[in-house]
């Protein structure tokens, strides 16, 4: 019986520390220079063996490959893809500007590289270990939804304030619109 039972605790444990995307904020007033992601996991875990995949929900087709080989989450269990002007040392630095696209798309964590998801690769989810479809006052694409195996899109100006509210992860796992709340 306690073999059960530290198995049953084991388990519980360890997936509630499954790697998820916990925020996204792909939409700033004009250009967009404080673009970013954050996955949670595991405090100092490092991300080998993953890569983000940004999907256009126009073909619903990548359309950039972020390879993590390399990075680790950090004290907090937080790693953050951010553009130049957010992301400091132990970040991946995504560029300056206009990296997440608005719109009706999606970020996706995988296992995986960034060679397996070349520009033009259909949504899938085959290794794909956690995933956010968002918007910013666009229909939802269904089309994308379904293949990914998500059930809700999520509106980052929902609340009229898509210039500085972010999609972020809730407790009971589902997302919602909120002022960001980077690192």
């Amino acid at each position: 019986m306690k073999k059960i039972t530290f198995l049953f605790f084991f388990l519980i444990c360890l997936g509630s520390y499954a790697q998820v995307i916990n925020e996204v904020d792909a939409d700033q007033a004009s250009t967009d220079t404080e673009e970013f992601i954050e996955i949670k996991h595991t405090p100092n875990t490092p991300l080998d063996g993953h890569v983000i995949v940004l999907f256009n929900g126009s073909d619903d087709a990548s359309y950039a490959a972020y390879d993590l080989d390399g990075y680790s989450t950090d004290a907090n269990g937080f790693f953050i893809l951010a553009t130049t002007a957010l992301a400091v040392q132990g970040d991946y630095d995504l560029g300056a500007d206009n990296k997440i696209q608005n719109g009706a798309d999606a970020v996706a964590l995988f296992l995986g590289n960034d060679s397996d998801f070349p520009n033009d690769t259909p949504a899938t989810t085959t290794n794909l270990v956690s995933a956010v479809a968002y918007d910013t006052n666009d229909s939802d694409d269904t089309a994308l939804l379904t293949a990914l195996g998500l059930s809700a899109q999520y509106n980052e100006g929902e609340n009229g304030q898509q210039n500085t509210q972010s999609i972020q992860r809730k407790d009971d796992g589902t997302y919602g619109t909120a002022d960001t709340t980077f690192r």
